[in-house]
């Protein structure tokens, strides 16, 4: 769903965001810039969220004005941003699972407050790229099938089988009402395909794609029905994201690492050939772990040019991760200033920040709980909450039975107080799980743990001996002790001792002359009917004709 409401926006300023990358860019008519990204969590998962900045002549880029997010078992995630011929602006992003590629408009881009069409489809898939107008006057979306195996734990569940991977193209022909799949290259070696396509000066189709080697090509004569057999472009680069664009002027603006160890110097190419050479260059940034650029020429003649510094995504601490830029960057260039290979005209600039990130400081724990970070929390609140506190303890079987420094009725205060709430109290939930995070394990198996119940219940069978009781006895909380004793044994600890005592009853029943009363008594029923309607109930049959049946 698309948030735009302020209140609900502020849970993803900055302050809320661990790390940030995959930007794009556009500029409106009369200078506003939009520049998109993704975050959410502490990595490409669950939870993820497309947001969308602007900023005004003369002004800093402003907190989201937009979010894409979609809550449960879900990822929004690699938006991309366009300015169709409409003077429309496309907010793009991908949903997985689902192999979505939703899209919402704006017709004013340019007003003082932005309105948003209803969100839509726009093919199955993943796009990561600019779609493209062609002489022709069709759009062409850049939409892939990603090879099964890439991000598969996300996908899987709603993968179809006629998901074949290739890196497709999608047309309209009445701007975006309704989108025709067309067809797809198999290029070696692909990876996350991240394809651009470019017309050439004789109207073939050109399709660059995202390799281990560096950048695929392959061409499409009819329009892009059908590509060629794809083939090494000899352009090179980091297997990362790149960019390419024909400019008004005819040359094409490629975007691209040259001259790199890893993900370093970035770099801006033109080609007056139509992009069979690229003689002219202007190095963007030359630091590490710059990355996936995106671009726009803008009316006013510059080139607009956004890019990602050091995200920040997959570190194992807070701390870590501050070492991090977790920049996403931007640069104002023109055509002259490529030629000359320096910045030479007014205006231009390159390494400015866009968005920076620094302390991590909303209102929850800390992201980087060892695993209660809150794509699973989200995962979890969708299950009722029996199934809530299972996965918990399915999760967390060991934390659970500590005895060190561990307060077992503290956790049984919190779960008891989740239980009784009238909602699922997502917070309660997170600190629930940071306890058992925290705690220190204890050298105690399942199977042992199960022993020392059975033989407390056997020792006691004529008391009526509580759940807490025996956890407390144990040191256990109760209610991961319930869990456990049915996960193992596949009944529950009532069940398990009503076993013991219809046994011992049994054994009564046959070599003694005890009533029924007096057997309830003696194996701790609350009552001779309460007995009877257990044993009944167990045996299909009453004590007193199982008595009749069995004793000689």
């Amino acid at each position: 769903m698309l948030i735009t409401d302020k209140n609900e926006l502020r849970r993803f300023y900055a302050d809320h965001r661990v790390w940030q990358g995959i930007p794009g860019i556009v500029c409106t008519p009369r200078g506003r810039e939009f520049v998109s990204f993704y975050s959410g969590s502490t990595k490409e998962t669950y939870g993820n969220f497309a947001a969308l900045i602007m900023r005004d002549k003369g002004e800093s880029f402003s907190e989201p004005v937009a979010v894409a997010e979609k809550p449960g078992s879900y990822r929004c995630f690699d938006p991309v941003l366009w300015l169709d011929p409409l003077s429309r602006l496309w907010f793009i992003w991908n949903v997985m699972p689902g192999e979505q590629v939703m899209a919402s408009i704006c017709n004013n881009p340019d007003a003082d407050e932005l309105s948003w069409g209803d969100e839509f489809c726009i093919g199955r898939g993943i796009m990561m790229n600019k779609p493209i107008v062609l002489s022709s006057g069709e759009w062409l979306f850049p939409i892939a099938i990603w090879k099964t195996d890439i991000f598969y734990e996300f996908r899987k569940s709603e993968l179809r089988t006629d998901d074949i991977a290739g890196s497709y193209v999608y047309k309209t022909v009445d701007n975006g009402k309704s989108f025709v799949k067309m067809g797809s290259a198999d290029i070696r070696d692909r990876t996350y395909d991240e394809h651009m396509i470019l017309e050439t000066d004789n109207g073939a189709l050109m399709m660059l794609v995202r390799t281990k080697y560096g950048i695929g090509l392959s061409y499409s004569y009819d329009r892009g029905k059908t590509w060629s057999r794809g083939e090494n472009s000899g352009f090179g680069g980091p297997s990362s994201r790149f960019h390419i664009c024909r400019l008004r002027s005819g040359r094409v603006l490629m975007i691209n690492h040259v001259n790199y160890v890893k993900r370093d110097h970035l770099t801006a190419l033109l080609s007056e050939d139509g992009g069979k050479t690229f003689p002219y260059s202007l190095l963007l940034d030359e630091r590490n772990e710059v990355s996936y650029p995106d671009a726009m020429e803008c009316e006013d003649g510059y080139i607009y040019i956004t890019y990602d510094r050091e995200r920040g995504c997959f570190k194992k601490s807070l701390d870590e991760a501050y070492v991090c830029s977790r920049e996403i960057l931007t640069a104002r260039i023109t055509e002259e200033d490529i030629i000359a290979g320096d910045i030479t005209s007014e205006g231009s600039y390159l390494k400015k920040v866009a968005n920076k990130l620094g302390v991590f400081a909303p209102d929850c724990p800390d992201p980087y709980l060892k695993k209660a970070t809150y794509e699973i929390v989200k995962e979890l609140l969708l299950q009722d909450k029996e199934s809530i506190l299972n996965a918990i303890f399915e999760q967390y079987p060991v934390d659970c039975t500590n005895t060190i420094d561990f307060d077992v009725r503290k956790l049984d205060e919190m779960i008891e107080s989740f239980e009784v709430s009238d909602c699922k109290d997502e917070r309660l939930l997170v600190d629930i799980i940071s306890l058992l995070e925290k705690a220190s394990p204890r050298d105690e198996s399942k199977q042992h743990i199960i022993d020392r119940v059975q033989k407390y219940i056997q020792s006691n069978l004529m008391y009526d001996v509580s759940l807490s009781s025996i956890a407390e006895h144990m040191n256990v909380s109760k209610y991961y002790l319930s869990h456990l004793f049915k996960s193992v044994t596949g009944i529950t600890i009532t069940e398990f001792r009503n076993e013991l005592r219809i046994t011992a009853a049994k054994n009564m029943l046959i070599h003694s002359q005890k009533s029924i009363d007096e057997i309830a008594e003696e194996m701790g029923f609350s009552t001779a009917a309460y007995f009877t309607e257990i044993f009944t109930r167990a045996e299909k049959i009453p004590p007193s004709k199982y008595r009749k049946y069995h004793q000689r």
